[in-house]
């Protein structure tokens, strides 16, 4: 918890690691905290002092596990705080916090600095368009993985039952006591087609089975 969070993009610091600075139990300052809150919540000033503006409820796990309350306090909430507290104390509480927020001020602009150097600006684009290239390359290979065959692939599939249907009618493979239409035989190669790849319509094929779809149905018979 040492450390500044960000809230609402404002660097804020944790009610435990103030307390630490500060020389008090946490639930001390937690006692506080919420008397300042009541003041600032007061009907006359809510409008003008918003209690969120200095501290944000938060929350952290202690070392048993349990959810405990803590505050996530903002540059104007310390500012508060030490305004409370005077001589030598005070003094180092203003300067700890006054460089805690420095850091992620600064850490915050170089995160944020775009470089003068022409190469080093290359660079910084060329990173920025791969890892945009791999985010596309991933999500192309999520839509094939779940994208179902077209229109024109429909009726390639179509097409092809019918071809082998007629063949091996007329090429006498088929036993016309079991199967004495070729309508009867239309419907169980679909029957067939929809178990072999576990859809609930030939429509339904993924585009990626499309090449092995046209195989089951080249290489399909009866069963007698």
């Amino acid at each position: 918890m040492d450390q500044l969070t960000p809230v609402n993009k404002q660097p804020t610091l944790s009610s435990l690691e103030i307390a630490k600075m500060v020389g008090k139990e946490h639930k001390e300052l937690l006692r506080d905290i919420r008397t300042y809150i009541s003041y600032l919540d007061d009907e006359e000033m809510s409008a003008k002092l918003r209690p969120t503006n200095y501290f944000i409820e938060s929350s952290y796990k202690d070392s048993l596990n349990r959810k405990k309350l803590c505050y996530n306090i903002t540059k104007k909430g310390c500012e508060l705080i030490a305004h409370k507290m005077t001589g030598k104390k005070g003094t180092l509480f203003s300067a700890s916090y006054i460089e805690r927020f420095h850091q992620m001020e600064q850490r915050i602009k170089k995160q944020n600095e775009i470089p003068t150097d022409p190469f080093k600006q290359i660079e910084l684009i060329a990173a920025g368009t791969t890892n945009l290239n791999n985010r596309v390359s991933k999500l192309e290979h999520v839509i094939e993985e779940q994208l179902t065959i077209d229109f024109g692939q429909q009726r390639v599939i179509e097409k092809a039952k019918g071809r082998r249907i007629y063949f091996l009618w007329e090429q006498g493979h088929v036993d016309k006591e079991v199967h004495s239409t070729t309508r009867k035989l239309f419907g169980l190669l679909g029957k067939n087609l929809k178990d072999a790849f576990d859809v609930n319509s030939y429509r339904d094929i993924l585009k990626k089975d499309f090449d092995e779809a046209l195989k089951f149905i080249e290489g399909w018979r009866p069963m007698i």
